[in-house]
């Protein structure tokens, strides 16, 4: 419990989105016994354009692990004439299946960067048990290569080069389909292809095993018309390179600062959805089910 609840005030120091709470106030009333609710967001950067925003919710100074829990958002859009107009409502919803700490998932479509506010009220069934608010800071450009862009032709390391797999991952069962191609080698191949940055043995959030799990699970049905690929993120000797925060050059490459990061890759290169930190295979799976029958991949609506 102690390092589940280190891991997600991690996250919350992760990103500058995260200030104190600037959005305007609710118009529905917060329980006077309601408990103190405090949401970390989870992921490092919001830009232009659709978002994909995962949360977790902390309360008596542990983490929530709760699939009953649905967390209505309202953004406001801060920087504009009225703050306290609701710009949007979404929902983010438990995508926690198989990660140590309860996750919530939604998206939002912001088409001004800036700052906005998220209020988010947290509902149980019927019931109400909080709200709190953050402020996010919205980049005009991503950091990371954002959905629509061409995936970089990385020169990654490969089973060919490194055979021993325990010298090329940290994932303590690995699959050696993931080391077979370099994405440039992907990219040439013409097939869609999932790419995931990760480091299963040293991951700081926690989640890089469990994500990899649902990585092999989704291979196992879609491996023949998909691709996957893992890039650890740590060079062999893991331990050694961890401890000194020494990455692959990739990850500069990707301009990657935080991990996991899970890109699904179209066969005309180009990065149809992109997946910070955990994932889930019922997130997942539909997701792959476009990619692989060469569909725009399509996230839930906000």
């Amino acid at each position: 419990m102690i390092r589940i609840f280190f891991i997600l005030i991690l996250m919350l120091g992760l990103t500058a989105c995260q200030e104190a709470a600037t959005a305007p106030p609710s118009n529905g009333a917060q329980p006077a016994d309601a408990p103190v609710l405090m949401p970390v967001l989870a992921v490092s950067e919001l830009a232009l354009g659709p978002n994909r925003i995962a949360l977790g919710v902390l309360q008596g100074g542990g983490p929530i692990n709760d699939p009953e829990l649905e967390l209505g958002m309202r953004f406001y859009y801060l920087d504009g004439a009225d703050p306290s107009e609701v710009y949007s409502e979404s929902r983010a919803i438990y995508r926690g299946q198989g990660l140590p700490f309860g996750l919530y998932v939604g998206y939002a479509d912001f088409d001004q960067p800036g700052g906005w506010g998220l209020e988010l009220v947290v509902n149980q069934g019927e019931g109400t048990l909080g709200s709190s608010r953050l402020r996010l800071d919205v980049l005009a450009e991503p950091l990371v290569p954002p959905v629509g862009a061409s995936a970089f032709p990385s020169q990654n390391l490969t089973i060919r080069d490194v055979p021993d797999l325990a010298q090329l991952t940290s994932d303590i069962l690995p699959d050696p389909d993931f080391y077979q191609l370099t994405v440039a080698e992907a990219l040439e191949a013409e097939q869609p292809f999932v790419l995931t940055f990760a480091t299963p043995g040293y991951c700081v959030t926690a989640v890089c095993a469990p994500n990899q799990m649902v990585l092999k699970e989704l291979k196992a049905q879609y491996g023949a018309e998909v691709n996957f690929l893992h890039i650890e993120v740590f060079p062999y000797p893991f331990a050694e390179s961890f401890e000194a925060q020494r990455h692959v050059p990739e990850m500069a490459e990707w301009n990657l600062r935080t991990e996991p990061w899970t890109f699904l890759i179209d066969a005309q290169g180009i990065i149809q959805a992109r997946f910070e930190g955990g994932i889930t295979f019922a997130e997942m799976e539909p997701a792959l089910a476009q990619l692989a029958a060469g569909q725009p991949v399509v996230l839930p609506a906000p």
